[in-house]
C-alpha cells in the first residue's frame, strides 16, 4: 500500500512542474540539466560580458523551440558551440511584463528532437547595471574603500536579469563557471566550490594577463540559488580548526569582528544536522555583505550571503545565521516548485531556526520571537486586505513580479502550520516524519499537495489509519494554506516575558514623560525579543506619546545610539510615526546606511505622508546605494507617479 502512494506522490511531483506561473520557459518540454557560465567582470565599468553554454534534456516530442527568461540582457548571440554556426533567435517582448518580469528568448532550433535527446547551445550576451539581481558598487560605498565590489540577489525570479535560464524553482541544473577579472586583487566567490588549477577552457578570447576564478557544484540546484560576491574579500575558518567545516567570507576590515560573532557557526551545522539529518553541502560559508544588502540572509549553498545587521557583538543576532543553515534541508535540498509555495522553503525553515533557539536560549525566546514575527505578519496581512491571495500560504502571482508577495505570511503562517501538525502528532513523531520527508523528496521540487499527501500517507503508516489527528489535519490544512487572512487555529505564544515588556511600555505612557518609571532599569536585563517587544508597543502608541516621552526614553536607554540595527529601527520607526523629529538626523542616516527592503519601504511610507518632499530628497540621494529590488519597490510603490524613474 504504501509503495502505491509514494508512485502517486512520485506522478504529481512530475505534475507539479506544469505550475509556475512566473516564466515565460517551455520547462514541461524541454529542462536545463546543466549550465555552464563564463563571465568577464568590468565593475569599474558595471558591465560583464558573459556566454553560457546549456546541456538541455528534451523531455517531450516535436520541440523544435527553446524559451528562456531573460530581462534586460544586451548583444544576445546564440550559437552552437560544435560548428560556430549562428542559430535563429529572437526576443520576444512581453509587453506589460517586460519590467515586471522580462521577456521571453525564443530559440529556434535546427532539426526537431524528441523525448530522450538531447541538446547542446550557446549564449553570448551582455549584462549591464539593468540588471536587478546585481548591486554594483563604488569602492566608496564599500567598507574598506579599496576596490569596486559585485553582489547579486536571485530570489524571486532576478537570475534572469545575470543569466539567459529557465528561471523557476522548478527546474534544477548542476553548475559551473569560469569568472575573470582585471585586477588580481579582487577576489570571486560564487555558488560552489572553487577549484584548484584550471578545469575549464574559456569559451572566449581574452588577454591571458587576466585572474581565474573556477567555480563547480556537482549538486542540482535551481536558477534563485545561483550568487556571485566579487570585491576586496577574505575567508576566515571559525570553530575548532581541525574539525570544523564552517567559514565566514567579508571584507578584511570586519573579518576580526565577524569570525568572533559567528565562532559557533560549526556548532548550529552540527545542531540542526542532529534534529533533520546530515548536511550533504561540504563546506559552510557565509558572506557578509555591505549594508546595501536587501535581506537578512540568502542561503546559496555553499554561500549564504547574510547582513551586517547580524553582527552586533552579542550573538544576538545569530538567529539569521541559523536560518539560513537550516535551508541546507528545506529550499536546497527540498525545494518549493513555485513561488506560489514559497511556504514550502520558509516554513519549514523558519520552524528548524525556531528549535535550534529554543535549545539554546530557551522556551521564552522562542515564543517572544513568534510572538512578534505573528503581529508584524498580521499587520502586513492588513496591508494587502485580508482577502488579498498574498495573505494566504499560497498567493497567486499570475502576471506580478513575485517579489511582491514576499512578507511574513510563507515564514510565519507556514511556521504555525507545521507546529500545529506537531502537536497534534506530538514531537518525536513530527521530527521522524521530517527527517523522512527529506530522505523521499531529496533534491526534488514540490508543492503544497505533495506534502500533504506525504503528511497524510506517514501518519497512516507509522501512527494507524485511524489515528485521531488524521481528521484534523484533513480539516484545516487546505483552508491554512489557500485562504487568505489569520490561521484557522490560533496558538499561544504568550509568555510572562510578553506581559513584562507590555507593563514597562505603558508606564512610559502613564508617565507622560514626567518622570522615569520605577522599573525603567528591567529593559537592560530583557532578552532581546522583550526589547523588540517594548519598543514595538512604544512605536504602535505613537498617538499617546509626547515629545518630552521621546526624549526621556531616549536619554534613559540612549536608543538613537543603539548600535543594534534592529532595535534602532524599531526606535526611529515610532520616531517617525509620532512625528518626533529631533532625531531626524539619525534618521536619515539609519536611511541611508542599511538596505534592508521592508525597513525602507515602513520608514519612507511614514515619512512620506507628513513631509513628502523630504521622502523624495532623500531617495534621489540614497538611490544609487540601495539594491536596485529596493529601489523598483520605492519607485513603483510609494513614489510612483511623484519620483521621475531612473533613465538609464
Amino acid at each position: 500500500m504504501f509503495n502505491i502512494i509514494l508512485f502517486v506522490i512520485i506522478i504529481d511531483v512530475i505534475k507539479a512542474l506544469n505550475r509556475d506561473v512566473n516564466t515565460f520557459s517551455n520547462y514541461n518540454e524541454i529542462q536545463i540539466h546543466k549550465l555552464h557560465i563564463e563571465w568577464l567582470l568590468d565593475l569599474n565599468q558595471k558591465i560583464i560580458n558573459g556566454t553560457a553554454e546549456y546541456h538541455f534534456n528534451v523531455i517531450k516530442n516535436n520541440i523544435r523551440e527553446i524559451h528562456l527568461d531573460i530581462y534586460q540582457l544586451e548583444n544576445i548571440l546564440v550559437y552552437d558551440p560544435l560548428t560556430g554556426s549562428i542559430i535563429r533567435h529572437e526576443i520576444e517582448n512581453m509587453q506589460e511584463q517586460s519590467l515586471k518580469q522580462g521577456d521571453r528568448l525564443r530559440i529556434y532550433l535546427p532539426k526537431t528532437y524528441n523525448n530522450g535527446d538531447q541538446v547542446k547551445l550557446r549564449v553570448k550576451y551582455g549584462v549591464t547595471d539593468k540588471a536587478r539581481a546585481l548591486s554594483f558598487m563604488s569602492k566608496e560605498q564599500t567598507e574598506s574603500k579599496v576596490l569596486p565590489y559585485l553582489y547579486s540577489y536571485c530570489q524571486d525570479n532576478n537570475c534572469r536579469s545575470m543569466i539567459p535560464l529557465q528561471d523557476t524553482p522548478s527546474i534544477k541544473q548542476y553548475f559551473s563557471a569560469l569568472v575573470l577579472v582585471k585586477d588580481p586583487r579582487i577576489k570571486v566567490y560564487m555558488t560552489g566550490n572553487l577549484l584548484k588549477g584550471k578545469p575549464f577552457k574559456r569559451m572566449n578570447s581574452y588577454s591571458e594577463s587576466l585572474t581565474e576564478y573556477h567555480i563547480s557544484l556537482d549538486i542540482k540546484i535551481p536558477s534563485y540559488l545561483l550568487a556571485i560576491v566579487a570585491g576586496n574579500l577574505e575567508q576566515r575558518k571559525v570553530g575548532n580548526q581541525e574539525t570544523s567545516h564552517s567559514y565566514v567570507i567579508t571584507e578584511p576590515t570586519s573579518i576580526d569582528r565577524v569570525a568572533q560573532e559567528l565562532e559557533f557557526l560549526q556548532d548550529y551545522v552540527d545542531e540542526l544536522a542532529n534534529y533533520i539529518g546530515p548536511y550533504e553541502w561540504g563546506d559552510y560559508k557565509i558572506v557578509i555583505l555591505p549594508p546595501s544588502f536587501p535581506l537578512g540572509g540568502m542561503e546559496h549553498p555553499l554561500l549564504t550571503f547574510a547582513s551586517p545587521t547580524i553582527i552586533v557583538g552579542d550573538k544576538s543576532g545569530v538567529g539569521t545565521a541559523i536560518h539560513e543553515i537550516a535551508h541546507s534541508w528545506v529550499g536546497n535540498t527540498v525545494t518549493c516548485s513555485d513561488w506560489a509555495n514559497m511556504w514550502i522553503n520558509e516554513g519549514f525553515c523558519t520552524f528548524l531556526e525556531r528549535k535550534i533557539l529554543e535549545k539554546y536560549n530557551g522556551i521564552d525566546y522562542s515564543k517572544m520571537y513568534s510572538f512578534l514575527a505573528n503581529d508584524t505578519m498580521f499587520q502586513q496581512m492588513a496591508r494587502y486586505g485580508m482577502e488579498h491571495s498574498y495573505s494566504s500560504l499560497h498567493p497567486n502571482t499570475t502576471g506580478e513580479n513575485p517579489d511582491d508577495s514576499q512578507s511574513e505570511v510563507p515564514y510565519n503562517k507556514g511556521y504555525q502550520l507545521l507546529v500545529y501538525i506537531e502537536q497534534q502528532i506530538g514531537n518525536q513523531n513530527f521530527q521522524k516524519m521530517l527527517q523522512q520527508y527529506i530522505i523521499q523528496f531529496k533534491w526534488q521540487s514540490i508543492d503544497e499537495d505533495i506534502f500533504y499527501r506525504y503528511l497524510l500517507s506517514w501518519i497512516s503508516t507509522n501512527l494507524g489509519k485511524d489515528h485521531q489527528s488524521l481528521a484534523e489535519i484533513k480539516s484545516i490544512y487546505k483552508e491554512w494554506v489557500y485562504k487568505p487572512g489569520k490561521p484557522p487555529r490560533q496558538l499561544d505564544f504568550h509568555t510572562d516575558a510578553y506581559d513584562q515588556a507590555m507593563a514597562l511600555a505603558k508606564a512610559w505612557l502613564d508617565s507622560k514623560g514626567q518622570q522615569v518609571p520605577d522599573k525603567a532599569q528591567e529593559y537592560n536585563n530583557y532578552i532581546y525579543y522583550q526589547k523588540q517587544q517594548f519598543l514595538n508597543e512604544i512605536a504602535s502608541k505613537y498617538n499617546d506619546m509626547t515629545d518630552k516621552t521621546y526624549q526621556l526614553i531616549d536619554q534613559t536607554y540612549l536608543l538613537s545610539e543603539q548600535k543594534d540595527s534592529r532595535l534602532l529601527y524599531r526606535w526611529l520607526i515610532g520616531c517617525l510615526r509620532g512625528k518626533f523629529y529631533d532625531k531626524i538626523d539619525v534618521i536619515k542616516n539609519f536611511m541611508g546606511t542599511h538596505g534592508a527592503r521592508s525597513w525602507l519601504v515602513n520608514m519612507y511610507e511614514t515619512l512620506f505622508q507628513d513631509k513628502p518632499d523630504l521622502a523624495r530628497e532623500w531617495f534621489q540621494e540614497f538611490r544609487n546605494f540601495y539594491h536596485p529590488s529596493v529601489v523598483d519597490a520605492l519607485e513603483n510603490g510609494i513614489f510612483k507617479n511623484s519620483v521621475q524613474k531612473i533613465v538609464y
